[in-house]
C-alpha cells in the first residue's frame, strides 16, 4: 500500500455482528515494519482514551513511520446512542470481560473474537486505551497480564511500562483460565498487548489524553515504528493483584480516599448513610494496596463496585 493515511469501516464475519459496520484509521509508513493495532471505546464514555485514539490517526506523519498503525477509535458502536455505561446493549455483557471470545457467542463475545482474530490478527502488539466511565474517578494505571514464560512476561511488563502510569498491575497466569481484558485474551495466543486506564467522569481531559497518546507512541518506538517518543517522568509503583471493593449496602457513599492513593489493610475507604444521612456501614480496605479507582456518585446499591485496589 502507498503510505498515507486511510479510512474504512470495518465488517467482522460472525454472524451475530452482521449489518454493523466499526470505522477504521489505517497510518500506513514509508518503510516495511511491524504492525500496531489500537483500540479504544470498549466503554464509549471513557472519552479521554477516544480522543487519544483520534489524535493518534495524525500525530505520527507517514514518510516517518516504518511498518502500520491500525486504530478502531470507538469499538462499542451499539453503545453510542445510549451511552451505555460499561455493558453492550445488545446483550448487557461488558466487553472488556469477554476476551478471547469466541465467535459463535453473544454480540460482545464475537466482537471480542474479531477484534483479536480479524482486527488484530497479524499485530505485533494490541493496545487497548481506557479510563473514567461516567461515575469513575481512575488513577493512571496500567495492566501486564503474564503467563509463566519469562521472556513473555517480561515484555508484558514492559508495553505496560511505556505508559507513563503512577501504578501498575501484573496479573498472573490464574487469570487465562476465564474471559478477562483484551490483554489477557491476548495472551491466551502468546500475542502481547497492553492496557491502559486513565480519566474520569467522561470528560476529555488534555492530562489524560496526553497519558494514553504518548504512551502509544513510546510503544511504536519500543517497536522500532518511529525515531523518538516523549520521555517518562515517573516510576510506577509495581502491584501484582487487582481487588474489588463492594458496596456493603444500598445509601449515599462518602470517598474518604482517592485514586493513586496508598492505603493500609483496615484503613476507612468511605462510609454508606441512609437517606436521612446515618451512617449505616463502613467500608474498609481489605489489603494494603493503591487505589485504582472510585466511583463518583453518591448513589450506590449493594454489592456494586465502589474501589479498584492493586495490591
Amino acid at each position: 500500500m502507498e503510505p498515507g493515511l486511510s479510512f474504512e469501516e470495518l465488517a467482522f464475519s460472525p454472524g451475530v455482528l452482521a449489518g454493523w459496520r466499526f470505522p477504521v484509521a489505517r497510518l500506513t509508513g514509508a518503510a516495511p515494519g511491524p504492525h500496531l493495532a489500537v483500540i479504544a471505546g470498549v466503554h464509549v464514555n471513557e472519552t479521554s482514551s477516544i480522543e487519544a485514539a483520534v489524535r493518534l490517526q495524525r500525530a505520527v506523519a507517514p514518510p516517518a513511520l516504518r511498518g502500520r498503525i491500525s486504530v478502531i477509535p470507538i469499538l462499542n458502536q451499539p453503545a453510542i446512542a445510549s451511552r451505555a455505561q460499561y455493558v453492550c446493549p445488545i446483550d448487557g455483557k461488558n466487553i472488556n470481560f469477554s476476551f478471547p471470545g469466541r465467535p459463535d457467542g453473544s454480540f460482545s463475545e464475537a466482537l471480542a473474537w474479531a477484534v483479536l482474530e480479524e482486527f488484530a490478527a497479524d499485530a505485533d502488539v494490541l493496545v487497548d486505551l481506557h479510563g473514567g466511565d461516567l461515575c469513575e474517578q481512575v488513577s493512571r494505571f496500567t495492566i501486564a497480564q503474564e503467563i509463566g514464560e519469562p521472556a513473555f512476561d517480561a515484555e508484558s511488563l514492559a508495553l505496560a511500562r511505556c505508559f507513563d502510569a503512577e501504578i501498575v498491575v501484573r496479573l498472573g497466569p490464574e487469570h487465562l483460565a476465564a474471559p478477562g481484558r483484551s490483554t489477557t485474551g491476548r495472551a491466551t495466543r502468546r500475542r502481547s498487548a497492553a492496557f491502559a486506564e486513565a480519566g474520569r467522569i467522561g470528560l476529555v481531559e488534555e492530562e489524560n489524553v496526553r497519558f494514553h497518546l504518548e504512551g502509544v507512541l513510546r510503544i511504536a518506538h519500543r517497536l522500532g515504528m518511529v525515531e523518538a517518543a516523549p520521555p517518562l517522568a515517573r516510576t510506577p509503583v509495581m502491584t501484582t493483584r487487582y481487588l474489588w471493593v463492594n458496596a456493603p449496602a444500598d445509601g449515599l457513599c462518602r470517598c474518604r480516599v482517592e485514586p493513586g492513593e496508598r492505603v493500609a489493610a483496615g484503613a476507612v475507604l468511605a462510609t454508606v448513610e441512609d437517606v436521612f444521612g446515618r451512617e449505616i456501614a463502613t467500608v474498609t480496605a481489605p489489603e494494603s494496596g493503591w487505589i485504582l479507582w472510585r466511583v463518583t456518585h453518591a448513589l450506590v446499591a449493594a454489592d456494586g463496585p465502589l474501589f479498584g485496589l492493586a495490591a
